[in-house]
């Protein structure tokens, strides 16, 4: 699987909100202070993380762009429905 990453402007709760009530068939868990994304069999779709690295971002996505198997690829159109959830949010410099 490979994930992309995209910055956030918003704070990591704010945005977990956002995905929650945008994004059906997805179950969320915190790990290590971040917030796992998967789907109802278990599979990593995302990643939400506070943003340490970038200057003025508040929180990272980092989002599933592809698949293993074409049997997965329900799973990449989950991640980019939680992508597409915040997306107005993107942190841009």
């Amino acid at each position: 699987m490979s994930f992309e990453t995209i910055y956030l402007s918003i704070e990591k709760e704010a945005a977990h909100e956002i995905v929650s009530q945008s994004v059906d068939g997805i179950q969320s868990k915190t790990v290590g202070g971040s917030i796992e994304y998967r789907d109802m069999g278990g599979m990593l779709l995302a990643v939400l993380s506070d943003a340490a690295s970038k200057r003025s971002a508040k929180a990272k996505l980092r989002y599933q762009t592809s698949v293993l198997m074409p049997l997965l690829a329900h799973n990449r159109v989950k991640a980019r429905e939680i992508r597409d959830s915040v997306a107005e949010y993107r942190f841009s410099k």
